[in-house]
């Protein structure tokens, strides 16, 4: 009999410990899922902005560079001065807003990431009609980038960081051998041709991989972030800078008044 008794009292108190045991997991996932679903909640705009809920879990930044200012109309660019860029009529892309929103802006982020190795695959900037394609776009510090000469007429590539001269080289035409350049430090590479004034190109250069350009319609993704706090950055070529920190996963809104730089 006392030998059933103290058969039954253990199995009691291995039933009373598994019990406690799973509460204590089940209430460690519950903070989990509560602390995740505080990081994930985070919205700004350039000046603070209104923070609302967001999907628990997800590891994303991402956004739209909101325009507030009266949307300027693209004007017609004067090629006039070359018979082959005279052949089709281009309108300036400095400032391209679309309901309510502006295209080509470089967001990236500056703090809390980690730095990446440069990929294999080269960053490639052609010379098409007349024109630097893609007017905007980025790459990661010691990535190579490419230009090519698609016209069979002579452009001048000559690029700037900041003030100082990093090449300048002629290219004839198309036949023309591509220019090679390893980037070695992050910022934004100015690209420009010396015999058509009007052709631009930006290389935004990062240290990490998490940066993005928005697209016609304004918005930008950058994907495969932990949860955390960072700083987020925007660039405008007209523009100038904006920066905001916020934990991600966040939905991030800039915004720019049409205030030059």
């Amino acid at each position: 009999m006392q030998r059933r008794t103290l058969f039954a009292t253990a199995i009691a108190l291995v039933i009373g410990l598994a019990a406690s045991y799973l509460l204590r997991r089940q209430q460690g996932r519950e903070a989990t899922q509560m602390a995740a679903g505080e990081s994930a909640r985070a919205v700004a705009d350039a000046s603070g902005g209104a923070v609302v809920a967001l999907a628990v879990g997800t590891a994303v930044i991402e956004g739209e560079v909101q325009f507030t200012g009266a949307a300027p109309t693209a004007g017609k660019l004067h090629r006039e001065a070359d018979p082959y860029c005279a052949r089709r009529e281009m309108t300036d892309p400095t400032v391209l807003v679309a309901n309510g929103r502006l295209a080509n802006v470089w967001v990236r982020i500056i703090k809390g990431a980690p730095d990446a190795a440069p990929p294999a695959t080269p960053v490639e900037m052609d010379q098409q009609d007349c024109m630097y394609a893609p007017r905007v776009t980025t790459a990661i510090v010691g990535q190579k980038i490419v230009a090519r000469n698609d016209d069979p007429i002579l452009h001048n590539v000559h690029t700037y960081l900041g003030a100082s001269t990093l090449f300048n080289k002629g290219m004839p035409n198309e036949k023309a051998a591509p220019i090679e350049y390893v980037t070695v430090e992050p910022g934004v590479i100015k690209w420009k041709c010396d015999v058509h004034p009007w052709m631009r190109g930006y290389v935004g250069v990062s240290s990490n991989a998490y940066q993005a350009v928005t697209g016609g319609d304004g918005m930008f993704r950058i994907s495969n972030l932990p949860l955390g706090r960072y700083t987020v950055e925007a660039w405008h070529e007209k523009f100038g800078v904006k920066t905001l920190e916020v934990t991600a996963p966040a939905h991030v809104i800039f915004a720019y008044d049409g205030s030059e730089h």
